[in-house]
């Protein structure tokens, strides 16, 4: 199954539980889909240190999503 991945870049000092978007210094999608989580997991990894936005206080949280999930959520928006 395909995932998204997007990419929350979160200051140290932030719990990790708390990172998300609204908590986030960047908030990254990677358009491309990876195939099973796992993968979507290193390409988000990957993606975060290519970035080039983590400084040293910094650190990467990935979320990963169906492929259907993220383009339900897409559809519903334009609603």
């Amino acid at each position: 199954m395909p995932f998204f991945a997007v990419i929350a870049i979160c200051l140290n000092s932030t719990p990790v539980e708390k990172c998300r978007e609204a908590t986030s210094v960047h908030w990254v999608a990677i358009t491309e889909p990876s195939n099973g989580l796992a993968g979507c997991m290193r390409a988000g990894m990957i993606a975060a240190v290519r970035s080039r936005l983590l400084r040293g206080g910094d650190y990467p949280k990935i979320f990963c999503r169906p492929a259907a999930a993220a383009t339900d959520a897409v559809a519903r928006r334009k609603r």
